[in-house]
């Protein structure tokens, strides 16, 4: 069944205009885009959240100064590094006696940088579920157009030569919604996760402030 099904599917693509193929090979492009997209930064934030839920609990498990800083070095060439040492750099300059006028600006701006690495192509990921079905859709317009142009000077409009030209034009229309649904599912997937991270983060955000507040001279 399925071999009767892509055979015919083959060869109306094999047989398409240049329009067509056009739309169907940049619509695969955007697909394997997508995924890659998907599941590096799958396997990316997975690794991602266990480190800063680790860095979380290590941070809030530690009774004075010295410990803290050790977590922070613990940490410091990890995935989330940028946190962890600028974090350890306000704690140093603080107990050498060095003035700071916002720490908790200061690690804000580190937390920033870090949720804006998580978000990475995280806006080519909804382009693609947002504008793949508008592409393909375009393919079809085309595509069922020109079946009528070609009815027309035939002169003939059976089913025998109307149905090859609607398949054709409708096959864009199926690979445009192949390519959105997967990679709206993967954007709205991954966001979740990410969001999950952020929280972690703004948790390191409400400790320095009052880890800052108390002073961190042991």
């Amino acid at each position: 069944m399925s071999n009767s099904i892509a055979l015919p599917a083959l060869k109306l693509i094999l047989g398409s205009t240049l329009f067509t193929k056009a739309i169907l090979v940049f619509l695969v492009s955007l697909s394997i885009i997508s995924w890659a997209i998907i599941l590096n930064k799958y396997f990316y934030i997975v690794g991602y959240k266990t480190t800063i839920s680790g860095f979380v609990t290590s941070l809030t498990r530690q009774a004075n100064i010295k410990l803290i800083e050790e977590s922070c070095n613990n940490f410091s060439n990890s995935t989330i590094r940028t946190v962890p040492i600028i974090l350890l750099k306000l704690i140093k300059s603080q107990n050498e006696g060095r003035q700071i006028l916002s720490p908790e600006s200061i690690i804000n701006n580190a937390v920033m940088f870090e949720f804006n690495r998580l978000q990475k192509w995280m806006g080519l990921l909804a382009t693609t579920a947002s504008t793949s079905p508008l592409i393909g859709l375009l393919g079809t317009v085309y595509g069922i157009m020109y079946s009528f142009i070609s009815i027309q000077q035939m002169g003939n409009a059976t089913i025998a030569t109307v149905a090859p030209g609607i398949a054709e034009a409708l096959m864009t229309t199926i690979a445009g919604l192949c390519v959105a649904i997967p990679a709206s599912a993967g954007h709205n997937f991954l966001s979740m996760r990410i969001n999950n991270c952020l929280d972690q983060l703004e948790r390191i955000s409400e400790f320095t402030k009052d880890l800052f507040s108390k002073g961190t001279k042991s």
